[in-house]
């Protein structure tokens, strides 16, 4: 008889396996974690939700002459409203009741799936909320600029950064006018320079230059979740917040900066901050967050990286425009940085989050009917099917009451490498 070998022994080992599952994408959902913890929330009905706005100042200034001269008419302060209404959202997770019963007990699975799915699905339904509020309120998530079969190629920004894997998508033309029809993503790449993502098939009469929106939308110019672009936006014409731009072409814009492609410079921010002031009046300048992707949070990290001398004496402790990565905090000319994945990757965007808020009228939770959060599925004989459905849905929408609070930096070059 020849020696035992492994082969024969391995019925008799153990298998390994390791109690920890990593995430291998990206879950970012910082803007609305922002929003959140910092803005004010409205319970709201149906009905719009007015936003008084103080849009002109009173009074007419003037000498006089007080020897019996005539002292004028007089006016008032001019105030306005914007008006904001809820969007309702939905996110449907759907599982076999396999999976329920094999991964019910450490004895037979390293996690129960039914129960970690309820955590990554509220996950990632507050990531899809978190990229939606980086649009401009219409709920495009990207634009095509080329195909091949069913590989997307995607104009930056935003690449191919704001869709995930399994989410279904809809085509628009780029009028936002003609529906061409559902696709499911399959696979997504917003890290290299190429920004493709992939679909199951192409809905008919696809084009170069067609646009993807989130599921759920339809008819013409569609209305989504009112995000950055749709607030810190310097337009002079459309609406906002069913107000018309062009009634008030200065009090609704907000400060730009256009970099013409170029790379970020020190002299980009001080412009943006310096045109807050002139807006608002230098008192009234608010504590400011500069949001922006890691792309320019790496521009900006360049410029401290590239100072060849360095004299350090003389100066306030603080009173550096640039943040030379000294003290291991990331300002912006003192303001604090927050980047994210979801980001515009060629934008900077100073926000005052005191301006901003949601108007709610169902919080993020389990769709219930009658008690039950939980659906069964059926077959095709009318029977029970052999897995089940739940949601997590919201209704709400984003406010910013005070557009020229805030300033942006756009059409910036993105650094070498991404």
């Amino acid at each position: 008889m020849p020696a035992q070998a492994n082969a024969n022994v391995v019925a008799l080992q153990l298998e390994k396996v390791r109690d920890k599952v990593p995430l291998l994408y990206e879950r970012d959902d910082i803007l609305l974690t922002m929003i959140q913890q910092r803005g004010d929330v409205e319970k709201v009905s149906s009905r719009n939700m007015r936003l008084p706005l103080q849009v002109n100042p009173g009074g007419k200034a003037g000498s006089y002459n007080a020897d019996g001269g005539d002292l004028g008419r007089g006016s008032g302060t001019a105030y306005d409203v914007a008006q904001v209404s809820p969007i309702f959202f939905r996110f449907a997770i759907e599982i076999t009741k396999l999976v329920e019963y094999a991964t019910t007990g450490r004895e037979r699975a390293v996690e129960n799936a039914t129960k970690r799915e309820v955590a990554n699905g509220m996950k990632q339904f507050r990531a899809f909320l978190d990229k939606l509020m980086q649009t401009a309120g219409n709920g495009v998530l990207g634009a095509i600029s080329s195909f091949a079969s069913t590989t997307w190629t995607m104009s930056t920004p935003p690449g191919a950064a704001l869709v995930y894997v399994g989410q279904t998508i809809q085509v628009y033309d780029s009028t936002l006018t003609t529906n061409r029809g559902t696709a499911n993503v399959v696979a997504a790449d917003p890290i290299s320079a190429t920004q493709t993502i992939t679909v199951d098939a192409n809905p008919a009469g696809l084009t170069n230059g067609d646009v993807i929106v989130h599921d759920g939308l339809s008819g013409a110019q569609p209305v989504s979740l009112f995000g950055i672009k749709y607030h810190q936006n310097n337009a002079t014409t459309g609406t906002w917040l069913n107000l018309n731009r062009a009634t008030y072409p200065v009090q609704l814009a907000t400060p730009r900066v256009n970099a013409g492609n170029a790379a970020l410079t020190p002299s980009n921010v001080r412009l943006a901050i310096n045109k807050v002031r002139k807006s608002l009046g230098i008192n009234h300048i608010a504590k400011l967050i500069a949001y922006m992707a890691v792309e320019q949070e790496h521009a900006w990290e360049n410029l401290g990286i590239t100072v060849s001398q360095i004299i350090k004496e003389g100066g306030a402790r603080d009173g550096n425009d640039l943040d030379l990565l000294f003290s291991g905090r990331k300002t912006m000319s003192g303001i604090p940085i927050k980047s994210s994945v979801n980001a515009d990757q060629t934008r900077v965007d100073f926000l005052d989050l005191s301006h901003w808020g949601r108007a709610v009228l169902k919080d993020i939770d389990f769709y219930e009917v009658n008690g039950n959060t939980v659906f069964p599925i059926y077959g095709a004989s009318g029977g029970l099917a052999a897995s089940y459905i739940f949601y997590f849905d919201t209704a709400f929408q984003v406010f910013d009451d005070s557009p020229r609070t805030g300033a942006f930096i756009d059409t910036l070059a993105r650094p070498s490498g991404y």
